[in-house]
């Protein structure tokens, strides 16, 4: 099923503009918080449009919702059912924020404790844990280890917003058991 008309889609298009023109060259390192606060903004708007709606019944587990034709990034939409829960990993050279619309997720922010000197392993150490409800929008900036947890039993509605295409970076998945470090391809 296709997502409701384009038109209908109000607090996209001007949080898309708001970005845009906040955009610049994409390297000042106060870019990141400039966007959470639009996509703070946007979120709240977003709440009774058509296409919201529609994307929790669709209820899939991930939708590119834009894609910038001339900066690159893009906002995703993810709906987090149960108990799913990512491995620690990073976005290489990328930031992104995560805003939940509905539900609940907790994001846990980890430490590297090697020097990185063994190729494939790495020990990791839990830094911070977060908390994020409706309406909340954390930044992950580049090479940051994070994993996401949905805390919501029936699911959460989850905007992403990345910086570049992550299929066109190098970034890592980290296994906290094995100790083990991965090259992570895909989204």
């Amino acid at each position: 099923m296709a997502l409701t008309k384009r038109t209908e889609w109000r607090a996209l298009d001007r949080f898309i503009e708001e970005v845009r023109e906040a955009w610049g060259d994409g390297k000042d390192p106060a870019l990141p918080f400039r966007v959470r606060t639009l996509m703070e903004r946007f979120i709240a708007a977003s709440a009774d449009e058509p296409w919201v709606a529609q994307l929790i019944r669709e209820a899939l587990p991930g939708r590119e919702l834009y894609r910038d034709p001339d900066h690159g990034f893009i906002l995703m939409g993810h709906i987090h059912k149960g108990a799913r829960q990512t491995s620690p990993h990073d976005h290489g050279p990328c930031w992104v924020l995560y805003g939940v619309a509905l539900g609940e997720i907790e994001i846990t922010t980890y430490s590297r404790t090697d020097n990185g000197r063994v190729p494939g392993r790495a020990t990791l150490e839990e830094k911070d844990r977060a908390r994020l409800t409706p309406g909340v929008v954390k930044a992950y900036l580049p090479k940051e280890i994070h994993a996401t947890r949905a805390i919501d039993p029936t699911a959460s509605l989850v905007f992403r917003f990345l910086s570049a295409d992550l299929n066109q970076v190098e970034r890592y998945r980290y296994d906290l058991e094995t100790g083990s470090v991965s090259r992570h391809q895909g989204s």
